[in-house]
């Protein structure tokens, strides 16, 4: 519990400091959007880039694991995909928001010293790999949602309006998506990570402390925007979404990664406990600065992720207690 208490706290003081700024005025709520900004385009890639680059290859191919975690993501991204037309039955792009907060948890800030503090030093490796891994929801995110945009822009376009639905609108709309895709910075920062760590090509002193350097204030940056952005925001005007997503992220996701190592993917202890806590993790800052970004879901993200990050410290700890009863 003291270990938990340890790594969220900070979480919740850096979200309570940018929304404490914004309540006394010393830097408005519009800052939240350049703060955003810096972390997208250079923090977060600096950051993914020098982690896939620092990856040992035989590590990222541990089969089981990358099955196990990948098929999560998957699942449960197509679950809560399921549970968003149901219940909300609204755009693309903000059902696309959803399911990202529902799968991509907090595997680097949080992920790393709670894996470290409950099974050892060689489980931090683990919670890296994994969040290289969770950057592919990120990208089917964002893929999903400029494909929305671009289907919206095509059906009050007046020329292209017309052609939308036949083979050459679809053919341009993959080939637009494509070329958002090959610029998004942080699609780019892990391709070229892992192309030096497969190739083995070392990575320039000066490259590697200055990617640290920038790397380091992503988190940081990104939860005191979220704080920003929090000010004036109403948690009750979205109970019903928060409470939904909150029960995927921090037991749905989870139930799915333990019964595909159970039936599926059997793997070392230290590796499957790992996963499992991996899992039941809030979701990352990293989330609410995408959904700000395109301006799709940024209220209900920054305050589901408030809420569940408040929640996940029994949910976690329940889960450690009884892990050993779980994975035998």
């Amino acid at each position: 519990m003291f270990a938990i208490a340890s790594t969220t706290l900070p979480v919740f003081g850096l979200i309570l400091c940018g929304y404490l700024f914004a309540r006394n005025g010393v830097l408005g709520r519009q800052f939240a959007e350049p703060f955003n900004r810096f972390v997208y385009f250079l923090a977060f890639p600096a950051l993914l880039f020098v982690v896939v680059a620092r990856t040992p290859p035989q590590k990222i191919l541990y089969w089981p694991f990358l099955f196990a975690w990948t098929g999560s993501l998957a699942i449960t991204f197509a679950i809560t995909a399921v549970v968003s037309a149901l219940l909300f039955r609204d755009r693309l792009a903000r059902t696309a928001v959803r399911c990202m907060d529902g799968t991509c948890a907090s595997t680097a800030f949080m992920g790393v010293p709670l894996a470290v503090a409950a099974f050892g030093k060689e489980a931090a490796l683990q919670a890296i790999l994994s969040t290289a891994i969770v950057v592919v929801t990120i990208s089917v995110t964002v893929m999903l949602i400029e494909l929305d945009y671009k289907l919206l822009s095509r059906r009050h376009d007046g020329g292209d309006g017309a052609v939308v639905g036949t083979a050459a609108a679809i053919t341009a709309i993959v080939r637009e998506i494509g070329l958002s895709l090959l610029k998004n910075p942080l699609m780019v920062a892990v391709f070229a990570g892992a192309v030096l760590a497969f190739t083995d090509v070392p990575l320039p002193m000066a490259i590697q402390r200055f990617c640290d350097l920038v790397g380091a204030a992503a988190v940081p940056v990104s939860l005191f925007a979220m704080g920003l952005f929090t000010f004036g925001q109403s948690v009750q005007q979205n109970t019903t979404e928060i409470s939904v997503l909150t029960v995927i992220k921090l037991i749905v996701h989870p139930a799915v990664a333990w019964f595909l190592i159970i039936a599926f993917f059997p793997m070392d202890p230290v590796w499957a406990r790992t996963t499992l806590l991996l899992a039941a993790l809030p979701p990352a800052s990293t989330c609410f600065v995408v959904a700000q970004r395109f301006d799709t879901y940024a209220g209900e993200t920054s305050a589901m992720t408030l809420v569940s990050t408040v929640i996940s410290i029994a949910t976690i700890s329940i889960l450690l207690i009884s892990i050993d009863l779980l994975l035998p």
